[in-house]
């Protein structure tokens, strides 16, 4: 791995060696399945020009109205701006339902986040430029792409290559993952990610998508908690 595998993993194991503890448990099952993974909510740069004066995309005068007479109380309920749809598509990672959603699993001594199935191929999503001119109109679609989207851009931005020459793409830090739970009781859980206190490194999601239709996937870094 190169160098800036540092900042990922805790300087007694290397990248590599994270990676081949979590692909040994993955093959024997040595995990503890959560459930599906939902959504990903990561950090990243992007540029924010204009954000705080963007002005609510309200669905017609009617809904303006309504939000303006709840008075301030309302405001934290008001529909985003184009702007803030846009930003928000370009920090998630989003399979909309359950159905085709990846699992996710915890090792059985709980030191690991796991994708033992790999991610599965992210759906396409509403454009976040759409405006509807009429009720119960539906958006147009737009692909998730990990990069060259033309709609939102680079969601990965960052890469680090294997010794063997394969190339991950990083996500860092890592904020939230929304999980709808397995078993019979069901209903969606909060993950959410921080920084390891012993070495200061964020949770971060690796991505392998030379094989877009299952790609495979690791949490490397940081601490993971349920709840906020």
């Amino acid at each position: 791995m190169n160098q800036s595998a540092s900042v990922l993993t805790r300087p007694t194991f290397t990248l590599a060696d994270r990676l081949k503890i979590q692909q040994e448990r993955s093959q024997a099952k040595d995990y503890i399945i959560v459930g599906r993974l939902t959504s990903v909510v990561f950090e990243a740069q992007r540029n924010i020009r204009g954000l705080s004066q963007a002005r609510p995309r309200y669905r017609d005068a009617e809904q303006q109205r309504q939000f303006a007479a709840g008075g301030p109380a309302m405001e934290s309920w008001a529909p985003m701006s184009e702007k803030q749809l846009l930003l928000w598509a370009s920090i998630t990672l989003d399979w909309l339902t359950h159905k085709n959603a990846p699992i996710i699993a915890i090792s059985r001594d709980q030191k690991d986040l796991l994708l033992p199935r790999g991610l599965t191929p992210l759906p396409a999503i509403p454009d976040p430029r759409w405006v509807p001119k009429h009720a119960n109109e539906i958006a147009p679609r737009i692909p998730q792409r990990l990069t060259g989207c033309p709609v939102v851009g680079d969601r990965v931005s960052d890469k680090i290559t294997a010794r063997d020459g394969r190339v991950y793409g990083i996500l860092h830090p890592i904020v939230e993952l929304c999980v709808m739970l397995g078993g019979s009781q069901g209903g969606f859980a909060k993950m959410t990610g921080g920084v390891d206190p012993a070495d200061g490194s964020h949770l971060a999601l690796l991505i392998d998508d030379s094989n877009p239709h299952q790609m495979q996937a690791y949490f490397v870094g940081g601490r993971f908690q349920f709840g906020g």
